[in-house]
């Protein structure tokens, strides 16, 4: 009884403190921008920065606000607050469901989506709420990498359902949200060799993998569980798992795997591991330069589910040697550095025997190299979503290093070095990365941006064979069910176009766009400059490389629009698959030679 008021009253607390209704913000801007964007939403122009929603037939409300628009994408930004005018009442817009509730009829959408959308945006508000309630007010950049990493809450930047975590309830992201985590230890199974798939790098001896995966300690205790059950270790390999999982989804599942000997549990591994902003993915704390693990998780976030698809975890390694074999045949042109690629060297899936509802993807894993592993030591690491952070001095985090060499140098060396690289890897080898800023991580010598680490590559390219320098290594398609699910998933393009904007999407929109308008709030740089700097910086790279010029014109940077995936239409259309809304390239706006 006394456990059940603490909850009561710990919700309580929570809906009513500060941090609720600062979510509540933050979920209905966040909302409201995309609908506009992605042009689901009428909208009537009061001024340049005025603006009002009127809502359907069966509602009066409307809504009001104040905006900007700019260069970046066309997208239209909220600033201020929301408010809603109702029967002669006006207060503030906090709640994303009345809002969808409100504007529902204008969607066009069928009412399951809309009701689905709904709870995503609640789960979105509380969960993140919970988080800026919990989060301590420590810098993060005085912080170490790991802890910035971890403690960033910010998730992500135009997705409105940024933190909705379906399948965490508020205990499970105290103890899981990367924001709130406790160190914690994944649980260890084997599984039988003959009831997996796994693949591993070249340069892994496939003879002692499980001792290579695991280190000693692990190793150790792996190899005597199997020995007191009368089993061979050399039949197994190591499968961990998050303990999350576990309770949800591998116990109450998978217990005819372990039934039938398929699977056989070892116990908790020996090191500590702290969830990072991918949720699945856990960086060993005891042995920096170990493994980081990515844990198949059965839930669902950014409208997206989190498990390992098979394909996926097979393909890991193969594109991580080939990624690497490129980089390092690469002539790297200064003011370039060759980037540093997190590589993926092993994968891991179980693979049962009688499959159910609910099997697919749930137990397999990823091992990646740590950063710390790759870090040259003359250099520090910064995750490159922490270039838009607003620390608790409620300035950028990266505002000292601003001051200290100036917005504008630091910009266009951030960009030589940081971002040019992955656009180098397009034009001249034809591949394209997603390479939006939690893919990313900023090398740097106190603040001056030196290089570039590179990650999460088993579902996080693209490119078109008859353009490609050399040849892709053989890949697994993926099953025609996941197909069918998520259209986005292979690849393999036929278009030239499509490879772009899979880079530029992530590198440009989700990932420059926000640190111009972040520069823009807090330092007052005004976004033609900004992307002035960008273009700028193309084009002098351009002009140094005439022998690209056919690569140039193909993965064409200065066309007037960019195609970017319409995350809100995903949602409340699912049947139109994974549309792009066509949207303006600001370089195009800004570009030098016009």
């Amino acid at each position: 009884m006394h456990a059940h008021a603490d909850e009561l009253q710990a919700h309580a607390a929570l809906v009513s403190a500060p941090a609720y209704k600062e979510a509540g913000r933050r979920v209905l801007r966040q909302l409201l921008e995309a609908l506009l964007f992605e042009d689901l939403l009428p909208v009537q122009w009061l001024a340049p920065d005025s603006a009002c929603v009127q809502a359907g037939a069966e509602s009066a409300a409307r809504y009001h606000f104040g905006v900007q628009r700019g260069l970046g994408f066309g997208r239209v930004r909220i600033l201020g607050k929301i408010w809603r005018h109702c029967a002669q009442v006006r207060q503030e817009a906090l709640d994303p469901a009345q809002f969808l509730a409100d504007v529902g009829p204008l969607l066009g959408a069928e009412d399951q989506a809309v009701q689905q959308l709904a709870a995503e945006l609640l789960a979105t508000r509380i969960k993140h709420a919970q988080t800026l309630a919990g989060a301590s007010p420590c810098l993060l950049r005085d912080a170490d990498y790991d802890t910035v990493e971890a403690r960033l809450g910010d998730a992500h930047p135009y997705h409105p359902c940024f933190k909705s975590r379906l399948g965490f309830n508020l205990a499970d992201n105290a103890r899981f949200g990367p924001e709130l985590a406790a160190p914690l230890s994944p649980w260890l199974l084997a599984v039988r060799r003959d009831c997996c798939q796994y693949a591993a790098s070249r340069a892994l001896d496939a003879v002692n993998l499980r001792h290579i995966l695991l280190g000693e300690t692990d190793a150790r205790h792996f190899d005597a569980a199997l020995a007191q059950q009368q089993l061979d270790p050399d039949a197994f390999l190591p499968l961990p798992v998050h303990p999350w999982q576990w309770r949800e989804v591998i116990a109450p599942l998978h217990h005819g795997a372990f039934a039938r000997g398929e699977l056989v549990g070892v116990g908790a591994m020996a090191a500590r591991y702290q969830p990072q902003q991918s949720l699945r993915s856990l960086a060993n704390l005891d042995q920096r330069c170990g493994w980081t693990l990515k844990l198949a998780l059965s839930l669902v976030n950014t409208s997206t589910s989190r498990v390992l698809a098979p394909h996926t975890v097979l393909n890991a390694a193969a594109i991580s040697d080939w990624l690497q074999a490129t980089v390092d045949g690469m002539a790297w042109p200064a003011p370039m550095t060759a980037p540093i690629l997190l590589r993926e060297q092993a994968g891991i899936c179980h693979v049962p025997s009688a499959a159910a509802a609910g099997q697919y993807g749930a137990l397999a894993c990823i091992w990646r190299e740590s950063v710390h592993r790759r870090l040259p030591r003359a250099l520090s690491a910064l995750p490159m979503s922490a270039l838009c952070h607003t620390d608790a001095d409620d300035q950028l985090l990266i505002a000292p290093w601003l001051r200290r060499y100036g917005i504008q140098a630091w910009l266009r060396r951030l960009l030589e070095r940081a971002f040019l690289p992955v656009l180098h890897l397009l034009w001249s080898q034809g591949i394209a990365l997603e390479s939006h800023a939690q893919n990313m991580v900023l090398l740097h010598a106190d603040g001056w941006p030196g290089g570039v680490m590179l990650k999460d590559f088993h579902d996080g390219v693209r490119f078109a064979p008859q353009w490609l320098a050399a040849p892709a290594p053989p890949l697994r398609a993926p099953s025609a069910e996941h197909a069918r699910v998520n259209a986005n998933s292979g690849l393999h393009s036929t278009v030239a176009d499509e490879v772009r904007d899979f880079a530029v999407d992530a590198l440009l929109f989700v990932n420059l766009a926000e640190l111009g308008w972040s520069l823009l709030r807090f330092h007052g740089l005004a976004e033609s400059r900004f992307w002035r700097v960008v273009a700028g910086v193309i084009a002098d790279y351009q002009a140094q490389h005439p022998q690209l010029a056919a690569a140039f014109a193909r993965f064409n940077v200065q066309a007037r629009s960019f195609g970017i995936e319409a995350l809100a239409r995903r949602r409340l259309h699912p049947q139109d698959g994974v549309p792009a809304r066509q949207a303006p390239n600001p370089l195009a706006e800004v570009w030098p030679c016009r």
